[in-house]
């Protein structure tokens, strides 16, 4: 095949274009990548000068699975905390997205209102949750019970407390306190929530919007009613955009790491913040290498 000196000039210059992206690429995240994986398989620690490295092999791998007993709790704080989130964020996403797909006054404000959450940097959302849940007559939360006489006068909660909800109750209670699922952990999955639902919502909602109306208007006329026609249209039809948003939303609550921190700082270990307590506070570079790859 021939190439023209035109062609040839137009593939150099791609390169030439591409060539500073693929440069920043190798020095921001696959160098550091690489050199993370070789970090993992040694005992890395600072020293004046440097880092002290001690080869182990798996052994950080083999720490992790075996005997460190922190990493499977954060395990179970985190597999809790992406469950309970996912099954919220679902039912509230699709019921929003059903009902944003109808036809009333002001539908155009509500869909355009409803994303702010999601346009809120995390940042900002965790420190409106701070203060919300502040275990003081100056929290948000504590003043509406008070209004609403729920609370009395003198008390004050503290909602990023440490007690397991279902105390009382035996084997939940139990359960609740070896998954670790203090009221604290609950009440950041309600502010989580709060912030990625309208992402839900708009995913489903434009699916939603691709749907034929025929489909329902057959269904109506051989007498399926609301509920019949979400059971067995609807639903089928979501489940392809509902699997993206189940694939994604594991992973990103998987590794969370922002809002926990940022409201909580290392009292709630989920993998993500241990990791990182591992690696950053205690700098013990290799198992934090290590144990950033078992998240991955």
């Amino acid at each position: 095949m021939n190439i023209t000196r035109q062609e040839l000039n137009s593939k150099q210059l791609a390169w030439v274009f591409l060539l500073p992206s693929i440069v920043i690429i190798l020095c921001v995240v696959i160098g550091p990548l690489v050199f993370s994986f070789y970090l993992s398989f040694y005992e890395a620690e600072p020293v004046i000068g440097g880092i002290s490295t001690k080869f182990v092999g798996f052994g950080n791998y083999i720490y992790y699975f075996l005997k460190d007993p922190l990493f499977w709790a954060s395990v179970r704080v985190t597999t809790y905390f992406t469950l309970v989130s996912l099954f919220i964020e679902l039912i509230l996403g699709i019921g929003m997205a059903l009902v944003l797909n109808k036809n009333f006054i002001g539908r155009s404000f509500v869909r355009s209102i409803i994303l702010l959450p999601w346009a809120l940097p995390t940042v900002v959302n965790a420190r409106m949750w701070e203060w919300i849940y502040a275990g003081s007559s100056f929290g948000a939360l504590n003043g509406l019970m008070k209004v609403l006489h729920i609370f009395p006068a003198d008390y004050d909660k503290v909602w990023l407390g440490f007690d397991v909800p279902f105390q009382n109750i035996p084997i939940i209670g139990k359960f609740m306190e070896w998954i670790g699922a203090s009221t604290a952990l609950n009440m950041i999955i309600l502010a989580d929530t709060w912030k990625v639902t309208p992402l839900v919502t708009l995913l489903v909602l434009a699916a939603l919007q691709t749907f034929p109306n025929s489909l329902y208007e057959a269904a109506g006329i051989d007498g399926a009613n609301s509920w019949t026609q979400f059971w067995n249209i609807t639903l089928p039809l979501l489940r392809p955009v509902l699997l993206v948003v189940l694939v994604l939303r594991t992973m990103e609550l998987f590794r969370v790491f922002d809002i926990i921190y940022i409201l909580m700082q290392y009292s709630i270990r989920v993998v993500g913040v241990y990791t990182f307590e591992t690696g950053m506070k205690f700098l013990h570079f290799g198992k934090g290498s290590a144990l950033s790859f078992l998240v991955a």
